[in-house]
């Protein structure tokens, strides 16, 4: 092609991108007066334009909810650091039927089923509708990573302000900082890794908690952190984790709750796989429920529980969900909505009680910034005749939100939760054996 032709074109492309680009029209005439040289110049300019054009255009047609980029990071040697978080409001408004919430401070934060209260009204009249606001969920975490001799080490550091319950609203509403995860991770190589420190409960698989803005969700969800060591070894298409955690104890008829007198951790078996577009775990673990006697003496029994959860992706929307049953399940389940155990009154023994819980939610995304979620969930326990009457024994909750992220890692949005508790009434005197809360909760959140 000559050198006349390739002047014609790159005329047409400059007049092109002075259009798109507000270029001066002197630009095109000068074209006329170019070297080769000067040609293959202006001709990568011109690409590089474009290419930025195109990526620009691809950025905005992806979804700025799913998969935000992760936070920046800083390398100094063989070690990168990330340090990152978000910032989060809430406004609350809770409308209870049996009167004011059982812990104020806690179950008006986030919903802690344990706190709805029952039995607390005259003639049915229920309590009038409270607003509370918090920033505590505010989080900040540090990490890094350093490349070994044999694998990686990563560690993890992370706080927020949750349940420090220092606070004083009528000034500076200050909380104090709290621990969440203080861990350190070391990867052998691409299927083999061993962790030591605190972090989410091996028990527990954080990827199917749902989409909400509580900031737990489902009372029938396994929720728990604590100090651990966890091995990891990839088996086949999955990976197996064996982790040996740090045990608590809660009885009821106990004058402590939780005691910590167990011999020994909660240890915890876990498998994870996929098939297709569904990911799933299964959970076991064996635990010791004991306590020291006034009298000197210890008792002991040991427990079990299984939880099986996961994620089925379904296109964009996404169903997930979570089932666990156990005699020993306790404190794990919906924030020691039950205790594990109770004292014979007669001969001090422990009776384990079995327990069962879960979740289904469906998330759907009406377009690239909107989306929804709806939450189901249930929990019971199988007490004896031994409890006293307010010891619950059931526990429902419906969530419902919409969701709005009009820039990417920022989300408003509203969510509406219906929850219930049901207590035993073994006596059969209470009037009223169930209460119920209503909420709606609206927040603005920034991860950075």
């Amino acid at each position: 092609m000559s050198v006349k032709i390739i002047k014609s074109k790159l005329a047409g492309a400059v007049a092109l991108a002075a259009m798109v680009n507000g270029l001066p029209a002197l630009a095109v005439a000068e074209t006329e007066q170019m070297t080769a040289a000067q040609l293959q110049q202006l001709i990568a300019e011109l690409q590089a334009q474009v290419d930025q054009l195109a990526a620009t255009q691809a950025s905005s047609d992806k979804p700025v909810v799913e998969n935000p980029e992760p936070p920046k990071t800083a390398t100094f040697g063989n070690t990168s650091i990330q340090i990152g978080g978000y910032v989060k409001l809430d406004s609350i408004f809770s409308d209870y039927s049996d009167g004011n919430s059982a812990t104020a401070a806690l179950g008006e934060d986030f919903l802690v089923p344990s706190t709805i209260p029952v039995g607390g009204v005259v003639d049915g009249e229920g309590g009038d509708v409270h607003y509370n606001a918090h920033a505590k969920s505010t989080r900040l975490f540090f990490k890094s990573s350093t490349e070994a001799g044999a694998g990686s080490v990563d560690t993890h550091i992370e706080i927020d302000a949750m349940a420090g319950n220092q606070g004083d609203e009528r000034i500076s509403n200050s909380y104090a900082q709290r621990l969440r995860h203080a861990y350190v991770n070391w990867k052998m190589d691409d299927n083999r890794s061993l962790l030591a420190g605190q972090t989410w409960s091996t028990f527990f698989n954080v990827g199917a908690l749902p989409d909400g803005l509580d900031f737990v969700g489902p009372v029938g969800t396994i929720f728990e952190r604590q100090p651990q060591i966890r091995y990891t070894q990839g088996l086949g298409s999955g990976s197996l984790q064996l982790a040996a955690e740090n045990p608590a104890t809660t009885l009821y008829n106990g004058a402590e709750n939780p005691y910590d007198d167990n011999s020994r951790p909660d240890l915890i078996l876990r498998y994870d796989n996929s098939i297709g577009d569904l990911k799933y775990s299964v959970a076991s673990m064996s635990r010791e429920l004991a306590y020291d006697r006034v009298d000197g003496g210890n008792e002991s029994e040991q427990g079990y529980a299984i939880s099986l959860a996961g994620k089925w992706q379904l296109g964009r929307d996404d169903l997930r969900f979570m089932y666990s049953y156990g005699n020993a399940l306790g404190r794990y389940l919906g924030l020691n909505s039950y205790r594990g155990g109770i004292i014979d009154p007669v001969n001090g023994s422990i009776d384990l009680i079995d327990q069962h819980g879960g979740f289904v939610a469906l998330r759907h995304f009406w377009s690239d910034r909107w989306r929804s979620n709806l939450v189901l969930s249930a929990t019971a326990a199988d007490n004896p005749d031994t409890v006293s009457d307010m010891t619950p024994s059931a526990y429902q909750s419906l969530q419902l939100n919409l969701m709005y992220s009009p820039v990417p890692k920022m989300t408003l949005g509203g969510e509406y939760i219906l929850a219930s508790k049901e207590v035993e009434n073994v006596s059969g005197l209470l009037a009223d054996a169930e209460g119920e809360l209503q909420r709606m909760q609206f927040s603005v959140q920034y991860i950075f």
